[in-house]
């Protein structure tokens, strides 16, 4: 379980395929030294097993299934990475709750600066646009965001939504490497997930009450 509060990032130092998944290794990490092999690590939001690691370097190996669902399988020597580690029940939840499973992509389609505050509008499926509300939580590449409006375009494949970023969450994370048409990671909030599927399957809608 994750916060979305990005702690540092990494950079890409081999992403090798192996069979139908690969080996990702990850460099300039402070915090490699204090990893163990089998705990959890959100890199770019998806959450990795930790197989090995060094004093700034850890190693994951990514599945078939995450290939398929992130771009990972596109990561390049150098890239810059979000990374946080599994936070434990001690910690303050800065963000929201993010479990590291990618719903989906997105797509970045404009990106502009209004005094410090940087707006983003992002595409999202618009299978996906139930998960999303005004004000609600999405994280967008291991980031944990709130959504600020949701813009009716009439298109029948995706919806647009749209993000302000403030100077912080710039500084910190791997986002101002991010250029219009650039694909992310999405996972919406898991709250209303649950919610969604619980009506969908005709579960007494606790909710009315």
């Amino acid at each position: 379980m994750f916060t979305g509060i990005v702690q540092e990032t990494g950079r890409v130092r081999d992403a090798v395929r192996s069979g139908q998944g690969m080996r990702l290794v990850v460099d300039g990490v402070s915090f490699a030294g204090d990893l163990t092999p089998g705990e959890s690590v959100s890199v770019n939001g998806a959450c990795m097993t930790v197989t090995d690691r060094g004093a700034d370097w850890f190693s994951v190996d990514v599945s078939a299934e995450s290939l398929s669902v992130t771009r990972m399988g596109s990561f390049v020597s150098g890239e810059r990475l979000n990374l946080e580690r599994a936070i434990s029940l001690s910690e303050r939840l800065g963000g929201h709750l993010v479990l590291g499973h990618v719903d989906g992509l997105g797509r970045i389609d404009s990106c502009w600066k209004e005094t410090d505050t940087v707006f983003l509008r992002v595409w999202i499926p618009y299978d996906h646009r139930a998960y999303v509300i005004p004000k609600g939580s999405i994280t967008v590449d291991g980031i944990s965001l709130t959504v600020n409006r949701i813009h009716d375009t009439k298109d029948p494949e995706a919806c647009l939504i749209e993000l302000a970023i403030i100077p912080h969450t710039m500084a910190v994370t791997n986002l101002s490497d991010r250029a219009v048409g650039d694909r992310v990671h999405l996972e919406y909030d898991v709250i209303g997930k649950y919610i969604l599927r619980a009506r969908e399957t005709g579960m007494p809608d606790v909710f009315s009450v």
